[in-house]
């Protein structure tokens, strides 16, 4: 059995931070049932690549769901979902605040008629505030949150990270929102509203830039790969490639120094201890530079990569060659009906007892329509029996 066995969720978002989170709550053992409009999940669309007209996007965050389609626009449409919502345990949904409301599908209506039901909302800005009617997607909110006046070079243009960390952070924090909510319900029997934005996401995991910021009033800059509060913990040029050096106290540098040919940097005030080394950061780094440039990245990985974290820095093709993504179980293959053979990245959730199974591949548009609507009690011809 696995931890979530026995928890239905009616899955009622689209795109990524809600997809995200209700494929983990599948991966543990929910059965998840995916609700799209006959238009279907933009992410359907959004490619290439695709693999037998499904979209890798689509492909990445919708395992271990069954998938109907139901129009909310119609009388018919809202009693389904209403029906499942009374049959369900969480639900998850990231329209705009107030719109599930003209289909009588908000919170407090649904808890009048369930009141175990747990009901997560993700949007752009939350449920309250002057913002919460304006539409976010991540770019936008790593632009507004301030990722981006953190993330690329000193002198270049400010850069968004490479993939969408504002939705995937809310859709994390929508898990443990709901997990937590799950478990207070065991001693109050209630649900409860869960309302995670995809902002206040992006602001909790500024971490220390933004305490930087809190404590000492100076606005955070852009170091490129640097670290702002360690040095050396950056990127340097080997002979032939970059690499990454993570050097995180003062005896790892007093190693650092002693394999490079240099044990009299760590003597000196100016670099014998981290608040120093920041401090004179780019006299240090004027000394590095040089010396890294004298041997390739096999030969200082060779040196170094025992002794303190360092690493190539891979491509993809790289990464996933690697032994130890076999080794961990991530990288996994499922079974899909028009694909065949469909790779995936795996669940980083490892657990003795209750591991993460993949049962159902990302469904096809609307395959479980006619098993869920059975389970509800309708006959063939749409009415309830």
């Amino acid at each position: 059995m696995q931890p979530l066995t026995g928890i239905r969720v009616l899955d009622l978002s689209r795109v990524l931070a809600g997809p995200y989170c209700t494929m983990v709550l599948g991966d543990l053992g929910a059965d998840v049932i995916k609700v799209e409009p006959p238009e279907g999940d933009e992410t359907r669309g959004w490619g290439p690549p695709f693999a037998e007209g499904e979209s890798a996007y689509y492909l990445c965050v919708n395992r271990n769901k069954r998938g109907i389609v139901i129009n909310l626009k119609t009388d018919e449409g809202k009693k389904i979902l209403r029906d499942l919502a009374l049959q369900s345990d969480v639900l998850v949904e990231n329209f705009r605040p107030g719109t599930l409301k003209k289909f009588g599908l908000d919170f407090e209506t649904l808890h009048e008629l369930n009141p175990r039901l747990v009901y997560c909302s993700i949007t752009g800005f939350g449920q309250t505030g002057s913002m919460r009617n304006k539409p976010g997607y991540d770019f936008m909110i790593q632009a507004l949150g301030g990722l981006m006046s953190i993330t690329g070079e000193p002198e270049g243009e400010p850069m968004k990270v490479g993939v969408a960390a504002a939705d995937l952070f809310a859709g994390q924090n929508a898990i443990i929102a709901i997990l937590a909510a799950l478990q207070a319900r065991t001693s109050t029997g209630q649900g409860q509203h869960l309302d995670i934005s995809l902002f206040d996401s992006q602001l909790g995991w500024l971490a220390n830039v933004a305490s930087n910021f809190l404590i000492s009033g100076n606005t955070p800059k852009r170091y490129g790969n640097a670290h702002a509060n360690i040095v050396p913990y950056q990127s340097f040029r080997a002979r032939d490639a970059w690499f990454v050096i993570a050097v995180g106290n003062d005896r790892q540098f007093e190693i650092l120094c002693r394999l490079i040919g240099q044990p009299e940097l760590a003597t000196d005030l100016r670099f014998a201890v981290n608040s120093a080394r920041v401090e004179n950061r780019d006299a240090l780094i004027e000394l590095l530079e040089p010396v890294f440039e004298t041997k390739t990245v096999d030969e200082w990985l060779a040196l170094m990569e025992d002794k303190f974290p360092c690493g190539p820095i891979n491509n993809f093709e790289q990464v996933f060659s690697m032994p130890t993504v076999g080794e961990r179980e991530m990288l996994v293959k499922m079974n899909h009906p028009t694909i065949g053979e469909l790779p995936l990245v795996g669940s980083p959730l490892k657990m003795s007892d209750t591991p993460v199974e993949y049962r159902l591949h990302p469904p096809l548009m609307g395959e479980h329509t006619e098993d869920v609507l059975r389970e509800l009690g309708y006959g063939d011809d749409g009415r309830k029996v």
